[in-house]
């Protein structure tokens, strides 16, 4: 922590040198989830925020259902227009991704991301603009979750190398890139806060030494 900042870094080009995951320590549901990122830059390495009915676990044997809503923030999509990989799992491993793109470099400065979520929809917002919404009266499952409160919040940076085997969806791999082609001084650094305080990390309190999980499956972590 660097003040009100939670500094996450990719020290190396290998996962297991890149990144760790957070998570909050209380659950929520219907209200605005905002987080402030700076993401961190270049192939191969991703910035998440995301909500998750499953400890934030992506369960690969697709045999136990859970909802999780995401924000990808890869900073191999990262320009003077950044596109950035929205998502929300629910069922058993059934995803419903879309691209968003935002008129700024991603990795270049800080950022307000948002779930809005009400009694009948999620909206994914950046910097106050809803740039993606979804109903959610023929998702019973995210309906229930967040009518109950059974989401937390998370945040996570993760990398992969080429020698390393690809996480997701072909179009999320392809889109990711490897760190092996990342031109960046390491390490590479991701920032987040909480927008509406100067004294709150984000999200507080506990660091996961697990896998960062997110829309994908996650590799190991690393060293904050």
């Amino acid at each position: 922590m660097e003040g009100p900042t939670a500094v996450v870094k990719c020290l190396g080009k290998s996962g297991s040198q890149c990144g760790t995951r957070m998570e909050s320590s209380s659950y929520v549901g219907i209200g605005l989830h905002t987080m402030t990122i700076k993401a961190a830059p270049g192939p191969g390495v991703v910035s998440t925020f995301y909500m998750s009915t499953n400890g934030g676990v992506y369960e690969k044997s697709c045999t136990q259902p859970w909802v999780e809503l995401d924000f990808e923030i890869m900073g191999n999509q990262a320009g003077s227009e950044s596109k950035i990989w929205t998502n929300m799992l629910q069922g058993t491993c059934q995803e419903h991704w879309a691209w968003i793109t935002v008129p700024f470099d991603v990795s270049a400065d800080y950022h307000t991301y948002a779930f809005d979520i009400t009694t009948d929809s999620i909206s994914w917002l950046v910097d106050g603009v809803a740039y993606r919404t979804v109903a959610t009266d023929g998702f019973p499952d995210a309906h229930a979750a967040a009518q109950s409160s059974s989401f937390k919040e998370f945040i996570s940076v993760w990398g992969k190398s080429s020698a390393e085997t690809g996480e997701g969806i072909p179009e999320f791999r392809n889109a990711l890139g490897v760190l092996d082609s990342n031109t960046n001084g390491f390490p590479l650094i991701a920032d987040y806060q909480r927008p509406s305080s100067s004294v709150v990390p984000a999200p507080a309190p506990a660091v996961v030494a697990a896998p960062a999980p997110a829309v994908v499956a996650a590799p190991a972590p690393a060293v904050v």
